[in-house]
């Protein structure tokens, strides 16, 4: 089973991903990239780029990498 991180290519979000990943974690991220940057998930961690809002999207995703749970990040705030 997964963590589906949404917004894990951002600032806050990035840094939680390496946390739960150095913990031993299976993480995948999901992110829009329009604050956040591929670059800033690692790279062992799958990036789905979609909105959260995306139903299919998310669906996919959650049955793909077998999600368990979900952590959600803030959005950058004046974005």
């Amino acid at each position: 089973m997964s963590i589906l991180v949404t917004g894990g290519a951002g600032y806050i979000g990035s840094h939680m991903v390496y946390e739960l990943a150095d913990a031993g974690e299976r993480v995948v991220v999901l992110d829009n990239l329009s604050t956040g940057f591929d670059w800033a998930v690692g790279k062992d961690v799958p990036l789905t780029i979609g909105d959260t809002g995306d139903q299919n999207l998310v669906g996919k995703t959650i049955r793909e990498y077998k999600i368990a749970t979900t952590k959600t990040t803030p959005p950058t705030p004046g974005r």
